[in-house]
């Protein structure tokens, strides 16, 4: 009895529910369950969203000359549980939702995230992109340490930039150019201009 793949004597529908272990779980979704050596061919229902394994026992129910699995009663293996749905599934919550694991691992060809107010605290965040866009009305950010390293940098300010420093090191490699309507440029110490060649004017 506890080999998965022996034959089964298929039996007229018995009445009521009974427990009876899966030995086959088929591409359309039905699957072929045992009781005491006779075999039934039966559907998944709706309510049932935990997807039966072989060697799962599992809750059988006749209906209409249907044999229904209702529910998962326990594992035959150590592997992961699965809820599976035919359609789009949607979990609706009037109070608070939580999910807590060792490791969440999501994974969608597209997806849509829209929270009103939120707050993440976490040790590490890496993302890799091909291309990212951020568009808003206000940006603030605090940081100890900010390092950016890029082939190409574009920045464009409409009005006004402030940069206010302690110290500021600009260096170019090839060329640097400033220019504007007007310069001003000013020192409480020592201003110096050192060049091969200086032209003014």
């Amino acid at each position: 009895m506890n080999n998965l793949n022996q034959p089964l004597t298929l039996a007229t529908l018995p009445g009521g529910q009974f427990s009876a272990r899966v030995t086959h779980c088929f591409d359309d979704g039905s699957l072929m369950v045992e009781c005491d050596g006779r075999g039934w061919h039966c559907r998944r229902a709706v309510s049932c969203v935990i997807a039966p394994q072989a060697g799962d026992t599992v809750l059988i129910s006749a209906v209409d000359n249907q044999m229904w699995l209702l529910a998962v009663l326990e594992r035959g293996n150590e592997d992961a549980t699965e809820l599976n749905v035919p359609g789009d599934l949607r979990i609706t919550s009037l109070g608070a939702l939580t999910l807590s694991s060792d490791a969440l691992n999501v994974s969608a060809a597209k997806g849509d995230c829209h929270i009103s107010e939120m707050n993440y605290s976490g040790d590490n965040i890496s993302a890799w992109v091909t291309l990212s866009r951020i568009v808003g009305k206000r940006a603030e950010s605090v940081w100890q340490t900010v390092t950016q390293i890029s082939q190409h940098l574009f920045r464009t300010t409409r009005q006004t930039e402030h940069v206010r420093a302690g110290q500021l090191d600009m260096k170019a490699e090839d060329y640097l150019r400033m220019h504007a309507q007007n310069t001003v440029i000013t020192s409480k110490a020592i201003t110096k201009v050192d060049s091969e060649q200086i032209h003014m004017g």
